[in-house]
Formats: structure tokens, sequence, C-alpha cells
């Protein structure tokens, strides 16, 4: 169903709108001390904090215990822009990952460096340094890059846990400044990569960006947490609130999740108010998306019929149907017993 879209789906692409500032607005003689403060996410998240690690930080160093593939790589050198990939034996991602990694690296030849490094293995010593020499061997040209082993977990406590990342495979990549310009999965990285071997890439403005997203992925983990457990209805509903009003106005998918993830809690608590809010992220999804959009428009019409519009309910769940039932690419025709379930109950 559309309504488990996941969080990097919810807010792909997404615009921040900004209005204007109170002090924009103000009158002669305006006390701007007295301007009332607007609450923000990270208001509402105090124990959220910027990773130590972070893109713009200087990248730590190399702490190798044996490179099995490829050149010995000492240090970052300027001018020279590196990757730095973490992987594992038994992370299928990360296997699945090593053929794009090596692909990058055959495009970009000596103008990029890629390492991947290998962490969190669960044999140790020498047997570790013995396995991952067979294991790396097997790939063949699926690893035509060089790799390493990290020191002990040196690589891995201090890069990995500086940053944040708790899971794999994750790539960093460094500028020729030596600093982190980026980091994230590999399978992302093309078109970052693309643009600090060009010294295209601004990593003021992608810190910032990156930053923005990580409040708001907390932000929603946080709000889902709460409407499933019940502890703070209110602050749950501050955070959507903001996330709507503030965050998701160009984010059809994004408002439909926020919305039926309220509908659908049964949070002692959740009521009208919060029947509102949904109603409001809803009629703004399906206004974005034209009102063609069965998943949305299925959003929409539980929105009406928990605020008590009863026959706009039902005119909207019987549009749902029918664009679902022509749907036969994103899963509609599969939804529509489920969709007519939901109408039935509206007609009762």
């Amino acid at each position: 169903m559309k309504h488990t879209t996941t969080l990097i789906a919810a807010l792909s692409g997404l615009v921040l709108l900004s209005g204007l500032p109170s002090s924009a607005l103000a009158g002669p003689g305006h006390d701007h001390s007295k301007a009332t403060h607007k609450e923000t996410l990270e208001d509402l998240l105090p124990n959220l904090k910027k990773p130590e690690l972070w893109i713009g930080s200087t990248a730590p160093e190399l702490t190798i215990a044996k490179f099995v593939k490829g050149d010995s790589i000492d240090g970052f050198e300027s001018g020279q822009v590196y990757v730095v990939e973490f992987w594992a034996t038994w992370c299928g991602p990360c296997i699945e990952a090593f053929p794009h990694l090596s692909e990058l690296q055959e495009s970009y030849g000596d103008d990029v460096r890629f390492i991947g490094v290998n962490v969190w293995e669960r044999v140790k010593g020498q047997e570790r340094m013995e396995f991952i020499e067979e294991f790396v061997a097997k790939q063949g040209d699926r690893m035509s890059y060089t790799v390493a082993v990290e020191e002990g977990s040196s690589m891995s406590d201090n890069w990995m846990k500086p940053a944040g990342q708790n899971g794999i495979p994750a790539a960093f990549i460094v500028d020729g400044d030596g600093k982190v310009a980026w980091i994230g999965h590999p399978s992302q990285m093309d078109k970052p990569l693309k643009a600090v071997v060009a010294g295209e890439f601004d990593s003021k403005t992608a810190g910032a960006e990156a930053w923005k997203q990580q409040v708001l992925s907390t932000a929603f983990q946080t709000f889902a947490g709460l409407l499933q457990s019940g502890e703070d209805i209110e602050k749950a509903r501050k955070i959507g609130n903001i996330l709507v009003d503030d965050h998701l106005s160009d984010e059809p998918r994004g408002l439909n999740t926020v919305a039926w993830m309220l509908l659908n809690s049964e949070a002692d608590g959740i009521g009208m108010r919060d029947y509102q809010i949904a109603l409001k992220a809803a009629a703004v999804a399906c206004d974005k998306t034209e009102w063609k959009d069965w998943g949305i428009l299925d959003t929409y019409a539980l929105a009406m019929h928990k605020t008590g519009d009863t026959v706009s309910a039902i005119k909207w769940q019987e549009k749902a149907i029918e664009l679902a039932k022509a749907d036969e690419e994103q899963g509609g025709k599969d939804a529509v017993a489920e969709l007519e379930e939901r109408l039935a109950e509206y007609k009762e």
C-alpha cells in the first residue's frame, strides 16, 4: 500500500518553504525582543546533536592493518579525491555494491582512489585477515579497487561512530583538501562524487542540507514512535503540525504518511484535533497530485469520515476505487478490496 511509504521516499526531493520573518512585517516602534518564538523541530528534539564527524570535518586518519588488494594508501594527499567505503563479508547490501564501486573506480581512474575498508567482521585476529584475503580473492573483478582491513576496530571507531553511521555499506567522500564532503550509501554517491571531482561541490550547503534531512528523519521517527506508544501525544501533535506546515508543503507522499499515521493511531488522546491535522495534510497532498492518486484519496476520504463529513468520504472513496481499478503498475488493483471495505464502513 502507498500508506507504508518509507521515510526516504516520503521526504525525497523535499523543498522547504520559508515565509517572511516576523520582523519583516513589523511596523514602526515594533519591539523585536517581544517577538514570539515559533517552535521548531529542533526545539522538540533537544537530544538531537550534530555528529562529531560531519560534512566539512577533517577526515580522520586511515588506520589499516593490511591492504589485501591494490596499492597501499598511507594518507590523504592534497588535491586527491578519495572514497572510503565500509563493508563486511556478512553484509548482503555491501556485496551487491561491489560492482558499482568497481565501475566508478574504472570510470574515474586516478582522479578518485576508492578504498573498501572491512569493518564489524565476526572473526578476529589473524583468522580474520586470512578470511578476508580469501573472500576478496573470490570476488575477482567485482572488487576492482583498493581493499583493506582496519586495525582492530579503529576505522569503525574513528569514522563510523563519530559520524553516527550505524549501518553498512557506508561511504565517505574525502575532497582534495582532506575534508569529508559527503556521507551516505554508495548507491547514492554518483552525483555528489561527480561534483566533488569537478570542483563544483559546495560542502557548506551540502552540510546544511544533510543536517536538515537528519532533523526531519529524527522528527519523523519520533512522531511515529510517540503515536505508537502514546507516551506524549501533545508532542507528537506538535511535530505533526510542524512537518505539515513547514516542511512537507510540496511533498504529497510525506503529507499522506503523516495523515495516515494520525488517522490510524490507537493511542489514548488521539481525537478530533489530530484528525483535523490529518485532513489538512491529506487535502494539500490531494491538491499536489491533482486529485488523481488513489492512495492519497483513500487517506483523504478517511480523514473526511473521521471529521464527520460522511458524504464527502463516500464521494472520494468511490473516486479512489475508480482510480485504483485502472492502476496496473502501482498495486491499485490489489488494493481495491481493502478500499471497498472502507467504503462499506462509510455507508453504514
